[in-house]
């Protein structure tokens, strides 16, 4: 991947691009009409940032700029236990083009200098599974619809 790829943080004029990212992965609403798909688009991400922002206080809300233009955003929390990936999201053009590993090796790279585990929760069934565990993320204990995955920085010796 030749593009530029950084994080800026999110801010309140970034709620339509959020609110289009969240309806963008939601294909199962496509047969709504408009004003009800985004009614049901707009609680969904006030329910889900305010649970987001609930259990994980202090979580960095970024939105990913693929050569300047917003592509998805990323959400982490850090704490003196882990490195846990709240949130990845690219929007569909934006999709198999190499953001997300980027995306995820800088996040391994930040673990592996703080030596604390990374760890994320993803959708059983989701097809960005297949990308963590490319990367190295071990499955774990399986939480209703979900799945705990976790990457461990390589202990050097000395």
């Amino acid at each position: 991947m030749n593009s530029q790829v950084i994080l800026r943080p999110a801010g309140t004029g970034d709620q339509d691009f959020l609110l289009a990212l969240v309806e963008s992965t939601r294909e199962d609403l496509a047969i709504l009409d408009h004003t009800i798909k985004a009614m049901l688009v707009r609680m969904q991400y006030e329910a889900q940032i305010n649970d987001y922002r609930r259990r994980f206080p202090g979580m960095k809300e970024s939105i990913v700029l693929v050569d300047g233009a917003a592509a998805g955003r990323m959400y982490v929390a850090r704490s003196q236990d882990e490195l846990r990936l709240v949130d990845i999201s690219v929007l569909r053009p934006f999709r198999h083009r190499g953001i997300g590993t980027t995306l995820l090796a800088r996040l391994q790279e930040e673990s592996q200098h703080a030596g604390l585990p990374l760890r994320l929760h993803v959708l059983q069934g989701n097809p960005a599974s297949a990308l963590y565990r490319r990367l190295g993320f071990q499955p774990g204990e399986t939480d209703g619809m979900y799945l705990a995955m976790e990457w461990h920085p390589i202990l050097l010796k000395e």
